[in-house]
């Protein structure tokens, strides 16, 4: 039965065979067959060498180049088989020049091997800017200029003339300093103003809590200057020194202190928030104490001037 059943299908794998082969020999068959087996090993041969050139699933995390010097971030990015494009560069003063400021892609991305990483990197000199024109421009007015230029005020000096608080000459490290000269941004400009031809006083501004770069403001505004200026030990380096805040002056500001034109002012500043909070408290003990000083003369005098008939 077995021996039955095998020749039948050795049989009928014969005349299968012979039906192929005659379909095979017919040319409107043959050529279309031949034509899409072609198309198929074609759009393997594609696929396959698609995967072998752009390496799919070869990828690897973009190492960390945020805060290295350019040549360790070359050097890293040779490692990684990374190309490395310099994108655009600015001035932190907070930060090493020609140190890497931002990369894209981000740290920890996935990417293939050559792959662009764009970087901006934060230059060696600061920007230049114009210097504006300050002589004959009020104190107040001159203060608004600097600080749209990105410049700041340095050092206030004063002369015996009829504009009081106007600015009589501009100058930048000794040397008079024109109008739209060019400047590094964050430059200190020195300003010379009228006196009047008598001695006139200004109020000394409380400058605790503000920066060192507030307290300039204020002190420049009241037409003082800055005077020596101390960091505590809680300050360890140039982001410390633009966050520290002020919690002691030198004179110790009283509220009603007045003081000549051009007086400086020193400032004792630190990143301690209880040592801040701790001398504002002494402050407002200190000036109050001056009020009622002040208060209790006032009715001293009142007193002696009261006669009883």
């Amino acid at each position: 039965m077995s021996i039955f059943v095998h020749q039948n299908f050795v049989l009928l794998m014969s005349k299968f065979t012979r039906l192929l082969r005659s379909i095979w020999r017919i040319p409107y068959v043959h050529h279309p067959l031949i034509a899409l087996l072609l198309l198929f090993v074609l759009v393997f041969g594609a696929f396959l060498s698609l995967s072998i050139f752009t390496r799919h699933g070869d990828e690897f995390a973009v190492p960390n180049l945020v805060g290295l010097p350019l040549k360790e971030a070359y050097a890293l990015a040779e490692t990684s088989h990374l190309n490395l494009v310099l994108l655009d560069s600015s001035y932190v003063v907070t930060k090493r020049p020609g140190t890497v400021l931002q990369q894209q892609p981000l740290s920890g991305e996935k990417v293939k091997r050559g792959r662009h990483v764009f970087l901006s990197i934060n230059a060696c000199q600061p920007m230049a800017v114009n210097a504006p024109a300050l002589v004959g421009e009020t104190l107040r007015q001159a203060l608004i200029l600097l600080e749209q230029a990105g410049l700041q005020c340095g050092q206030l000096s004063f002369t015996p003339d009829i504009a009081l608080n106007s600015v009589l000459k501009q100058t930048y490290e000794g040397e008079e300093l024109q109008a739209g000269e060019r400047i590094p941004k964050g430059a200190l400009v020195d300003l010379l103003l009228g006196q009047g031809f008598e001695t006139n006083f200004t109020t000394q501004p409380n400058l605790i809590q503000m920066t060192l770069a507030e307290a300039r403001r204020a002190l420049a505004a009241r037409s003082l200057n800055m005077g020596k200026v101390v960091f505590d030990e809680t300050v360890k380096d140039m982001a410390d020194t633009l966050a520290a805040r002020v919690y002691m002056t030198n004179p110790p500001f009283l509220g009603t202190r007045n003081m000549p034109l051009g007086t400086r002012v020193g400032v004792f500043l630190t990143l301690n928030s209880s040592r801040i909070a701790g001398q504002a408290i002494r402050d407002d003990l200190n000036n109050n104490a001056a009020d009622s000083l002040v208060n209790e003369n006032e009715d001293a005098e009142l007193d002696e001037d009261f006669v009883v008939f």
